[in-house]
């Protein structure tokens, strides 16, 4: 009788650090990638591009990283109003990873196609 109660406490405490360990997965925000932004870095999350607008210096590569549990990409331009000011990105899957170098002063706005998120790079 003490084994099997003892097997139904052990039995118990795994199954709920596994529901623990599902519920954290699915929550908003990808717990995998680390809590601090990288200087030329851009996080993209459930509620759009942090920081909004970075400023970097002409030849510095930008990266973009979705941190959160659902596809993105980034495109050059405005929802409605596209550029071609650098390449669109592929799609971006959670913990991936988009980079480019910009070369050229300017300001570059760019937009989340499939969530019309915005933001802005200015390049000194």
């Amino acid at each position: 009788m003490q084994k099997n109660t003892n097997r139904r406490r052990w039995l118990s405490w795994i199954f709920a650090v596994l529901v623990a360990g599902l519920l954290f997965q699915c929550s908003g925000e990808n717990p995998l990638a680390p809590d601090v932004r990288g200087d030329n870095e851009v996080w993209i999350t459930a509620n759009g591009f942090q920081p909004t607008t970075l400023t970097v210096s002409a030849g510095t590569t930008v990266s973009w990283i979705n941190k959160d549990n659902v596809n993105h990409a980034v495109n050059s331009g405005l929802p409605n109003n596209p550029k071609n000011e650098f390449p669109q990105s592929p799609t971006i899957r959670p913990n991936g990873t988009y980079s480019y170098k910009f070369s050229n002063a300017g300001s570059y706005n760019y937009y989340c196609p499939i969530t019309s998120a915005t933001g802005k790079i200015v390049v000194n």
